[in-house]
């Protein structure tokens, strides 16, 4: 028994074993899920619209097809900063942390951030990582974004997006302080770092798709990484939406 692995091999047990279906069930109605579908219901308030962030929300939407327009580096930077960039430091209980764009279980920010690129003034089309603590890109290799279809199960829509953002999780990051609970986490922190990357495209006069069907095996293989102790977990496209 190895009780310094186990946590990982837990993890593994499950994000190795939940590849995309070969086949989809049928739709379920939405009144058939429904919680307690009996119970007496009482109405809210009128929500508010007039503020910044509910302007936003009603923005985002879900794009399937971008035109073949140029991105500006500033723009990229800043969609790139929304997700995982520092914004300060936090002191909490005696110890410093980084204070980041999207919350952290403890602090330990087990994302990285690859970015894949294509039109973008100035850099040369290809697939770099994000390196939050410089708020600077490195140069991995020459996948665009056309690059990613096929491992994206054939999702064409990517095909003039300006970035295709992938969020991998470096597993142990998390793990070795929570245990198996850490993957959990680390699946949360991914959702959070897309949103924000959706809310600033919506911002910045961009569409965005949010992409967690593919080929884990095939990303991985592009981005270098194992797929065991660091995997992808969740890609998102950026571009100029095509009307």
């Amino acid at each position: 028994m190895y009780k310094v692995n186990e946590p990982l091999e837990l993890t593994l047990l499950y994000h190795l074993n939940s590849p995309p279906p070969e086949a989809y069930a049928q739709p379920v109605p939405a009144g058939e899920m429904r919680y307690l579908a009996d119970t007496p219901v009482l109405e809210l308030p009128p929500v508010p619209r007039d503020n910044p962030l509910a302007s936003l929300l009603s923005k985002r939407l879900s794009v399937r097809a971008f035109q073949n327009v140029q991105m500006s580096q500033t723009v990229l930077a800043q969609l790139l900063d929304s997700a995982c960039g520092i914004n300060g430091l936090r002191q909490v209980q005696g110890y410093t942390y980084e204070g980041r764009n999207a919350p952290s279980a403890g602090g330990l920010y087990p994302l990285e951030m690859f970015v894949s690129i294509q039109e973008v003034t100035g850099l040369a089309a290809g697939l770099y990582h994000y390196e939050p603590r410089g708020h600077t890109l490195q140069w991995v290799n020459e996948s665009t974004p056309h690059d990613f279809i096929t491992p994206l199960l054939d999702q064409d829509f990517i095909t003039h997006a300006n970035a295709l953002f992938i969020l991998t999780g470096v597993f142990m990051r998390s793990l070795y302080k929570y245990g198996t609970r850490g993957y959990r986490f680390v699946l949360f922190e991914a959702g959070h770092q897309a949103e924000n990357i959706c809310l600033m495209a919506v911002e910045l006069g961009l569409g965005s798709l949010c992409l967690g069907g593919f080929h884990d095996s095939s990303i991985n293989r592009l981005l270098g990484i194992d797929g065991q102790r660091h995997a992808t977990l969740y890609c998102i496209a950026v571009g100029s939406e095509k009307v």
